[in-house]
């Protein structure tokens, strides 16, 4: 059963119009004026390079391993 709040679109004129909606949004927003202070993009990391000890301790041994050892490939659409 779906959600009460939950809105189904059926019409293809209401489905373009929402895109047409969300597209004017994003050009609103890409093409947005930054100031000149703004632009500058920071090259140092947010966070300091954490030690595989420290890691291990937040995530656990047992995860760590398993997660270092994965025989795994890793998805390329992921």
């Amino acid at each position: 059963m779906d959600a009460p709040d939950k809105h189904v679109i059926t019409s293809r004129e209401e489905r373009e119009r929402i895109g047409r909606q969300t597209n004017a949004g994003f050009a609103r927003v890409e093409n947005a004026d930054a100031k000149e202070d703004e632009s500058q993009i920071l090259m140092n990391p947010a966070a300091p390079e954490m030690t595989e000890e420290e890691i291990k301790k937040r995530v656990g041994a047992g995860n760590f391993k398993a997660a270092k050892d994965d025989g795994q490939h890793n998805s390329i659409n992921s």
